[in-house]
């Protein structure tokens, strides 16, 4: 028996030899306009063979062909689409016998491919067959194409151009080596790539499942690992239905040191810092994809939770839900943070808003952050949900501790047609300015509450506050002022008064503090205060009065001051009423006499005449003070103007009475040259 089975092994092998003596030895270039005429009719494109066609010399008929060809459309950016100096195709012959094709190998060699798309967006390899328009008569018995098996593959030197034809952008990928090899259709597919996208090198490696896995349509595993420049990428995972890509469960790990190593591939400037890494489940659903478990650091910043994307509707939606013990926008905005701000002419921003965005996409995220830094403050206890609907955006809740204070509120932006309406209803409830970088050291103290209501209409933020309407009102309780704050960002003009107000600031080292508050009306655009604005010091109390243009953002407000009962004051040391000027951007305090006309807030001949005339009595403080400012500018009482009831006029009060009539002459005087 065994030598029978020697004997019928020897034949099989002489036969084999013979089959592939007579196949190395046939003329196969006599088929080559065949295959060019096949190739054309299949196509409507030309098909050139300029090299060879024959068989290479091996035990497995290896087909060789060379210096090929392959037409563009008609519309296309030059004549070819593809140009090969090579390729080699090896055939296993025993598959062949019950009429399936297994390729061993496929070598393709200095392929140079162009796809483009025209105006249109139509592609170059959308083809028209000549005989497409012709009607093919079939038989009943069905018709079953040869299964084709490819075990390996390999490319060299091959360049592949995109070209999209209604934008003109170009993206060129350079393929140094793609190896692809299995032992049989039931095995493993290993890979080896090494290709430049935009000449960024990129390298792929790994595993895939087997080629009758893909096929069948059934579990397809994948373990591939994916290396840009210092960035890497790691999948493992399977798709349950791999040839119609459903039912995706595969981890994601990315890793890079230093994220500005990937601003070549993402087309801009992206931060440097580092290192960055981000894992998480990517799985898909009924049209949506999602990111379960996802876990992102990001140098100090972290972020966890999951992410889901819906795609199936006309309109997409995004849902997530992150938490995070510190985001660290100051590291994130690197080298900016560290800038000075730069100064502008104007606070609201004239760059329309994006209303047609916010149209195209729906989403609905909402973040708990435990600690979030900023360059001018640092956030706690963040709670924030964003929706966005139908181009309607909604943040709501809106909660944190800003420096020690409560933060609560909502912000809500309406769209209609190229317009939105925002409505702002914030509150800020025991905030402590110590705890604000710019004030530290400088303002102790002095717990602050805040409300904004706000709401405008318009396509940018100055158009939205110039016609806004609402209220602002900041009330600020007991506190030590230092003379340091003057230079303090946000602060100078109120620190500026109180040093120009106080006759008592170069004397002392700080301003004790007992309220202030600021409080406006805003209708139409303009923000008005009637006795609004008040500080009450130790020494002395100032009120003011005015208005803020929202539309061009200038300042027209009056600042008086009141010496507190007691206080010796004189000439040299009390300031006229101070006019606050220029703009939101660039307040600009001044004490001048035009000020003290023009403001209306002058409290008769004495302010007008600098107090000239209440020097001349002792009695700055009893004419015009108010009691309780503070009060006053909440509207919570009316002002209370101690007036004392005029008594009989002796001889020692004549010489006061000289002095008010110069005072009076000095204050027409001054009527008359401004009216």
């Amino acid at each position: 028996m065994t030598k029978i089975i020697k004997i019928i092994a020897g034949l099989v092998g002489v036969s084999v030899i013979a089959l592939v003596a007579i196949i190395s030895t046939s003329d196969i270039s006599q088929y080559k306009g065949q295959v060019i005429q096949l190739v054309e009719d299949a196509t409507g494109r030309q098909l050139e063979i300029n090299g060879d066609m024959r068989f290479a010399l091996s035990l497995v008929p290896t087909v060789v062909v060379e210096d090929v060809t392959f037409s563009n459309a008609s519309w296309g950016s030059r004549p070819e689409m593809v140009s090969l100096k090579k390729f080699e195709i090896e055939v296993a012959l025993l598959p062949l016998i019950t009429g399936d094709i297994q390729l061993n190998r496929i070598i393709l060699i200095d392929p140079d491919i162009v796809l483009e798309t025209n105006k249109k967006g139509t592609g170059n390899w959308v083809f028209a067959s000549k005989s497409e328009d012709k009607q093919e008569k079939t038989t009943t018995a069905e018709i079953h194409p040869p299964k084709i098996v490819v075990n390996e593959v390999h490319i060299k030197n091959a360049s592949v151009i995109y070209i999209d034809g209604i934008t003109g952008q170009h993206t060129k990928l350079v393929i140094d080596q793609i190896t692809a090899e299995s032992d049989s259709v039931n095995d493993p597919l290993s890979l080896m790539m090494k290709v430049a996208y935009n000449a960024i090198p990129i390298s792929v490696s790994g595993h895939l499942g087997s080629f009758k896995q893909l096929t069948a349509n059934e579990d397809y595993p994948l373990d591939l690992t994916i290396e840009v420049s210092d960035a890497r990428l790691a999948l493992n995972g399977k798709i349950t239905k791999p040839m119609d890509a459903k039912g995706i469960n595969v981890a994601v790990k990315f890793d890079v040191n230093n994220l500005n190593d990937l601003s070549k591939l993402a087309g801009s400037n992206l931060p440097d810092f580092g290192p960055v890494a981000l894992s998480g489940t990517l799985i898909d659903g009924v049209g949506s994809y999602a990111i379960k478990s996802l876990a992102l650091t990001a140098g100090n910043t972290d972020l966890s939770g999951e992410l889901t994307a819906n795609i199936a509707s006309k309109r997409p939606s995004i849902s997530a839900k992150f938490n995070s013990n510190l985001i660290d926008l100051v590291e994130f905005a690197g080298d900016e943070a560290s800038q000075p701000a730069e100064k502008k002419d104007r606070v609201f921003s004239s760059e329309p808003l994006p209303l047609e965005a916010l149209k195209s996409v729906n989403a609905n995220v909402s973040i708990n952050a435990k600690h979030i830094k900023t360059a001018s403050m640092d956030l706690s206890d963040t709670n924030v949900t964003v929706l966005l609907k139908e181009g309607n955006l909604t943040i709501k809740p809106l909660s944190s501790v800003v420096a020690g204070g409560k933060l609560a509120g909502s912000v809500t932006l309406t769209t209609s047609g190229q317009s939105g309406t925002l409505m702002t209803n914030i509150t800020i409830a025991g905030l402590e300015p110590n705890q604000l970088k710019d004030l530290n050291g400088k303002l102790t103290g002095a717990k602050t509450d805040v409300t904004i209501n706000i709401a405008g209409s318009g396509d940018r933020v100055s158009q939205i506050m110039a016609g806004s309407n609402g209220t602002l009102l900041v009330k600020v309780g007991n506190g030590v002022i230092t003379d340091s704050i003057a230079g303090a960002l946000g602060a100078d003009v109120l620190t500026k008064l109180v040093s120009m107000l106080n006759p008592f600031a170069k004397s002392n080292d700080a301003t004790q503090l007992q309220c202030a508050v600021v409080n406006f009306d805003i209708k139409n655009g303009i923000a008005t205060t009637d006795k609004g604005i008040a500080i009450s010091t130790n020494q002395m109390n100032i009120i003011g009065s005015g208005t803020v243009n929202l539309k061009t953002e200038v300042l027209d407000i009056g600042i008086k001051p009141e010496a507190k009962e007691g206080v010796g004051i004189n000439a040299g040391k009390l300031a006229s009423v101070v006019r606050v000027g220029g703009t939101l951007a660039q307040p600009k305090p001044t004490a001048d006499m035009v000020g003290a006309v023009s403001t209306g807030l002058s409290v008769g001949t004495a302010v007008a005449t600098g107090g000239l005339s209440l020097l001349a009595e002792g009695l700055f403080d009893r004419v015009t003070a108010d009691a309780d400012p503070c009060a006053t500018a909440l509207g919570q009482k009316p002002t209370t103007s101690q007036t004392a009831e005029e008594p009989e006029k002796s001889t020692s009060t004549k010489a006061v009475d000289s002095v008010k009539d110069a005072g009076g002459a000095i204050s027409n005087t001054l009527k008359g040259l401004f009216n």
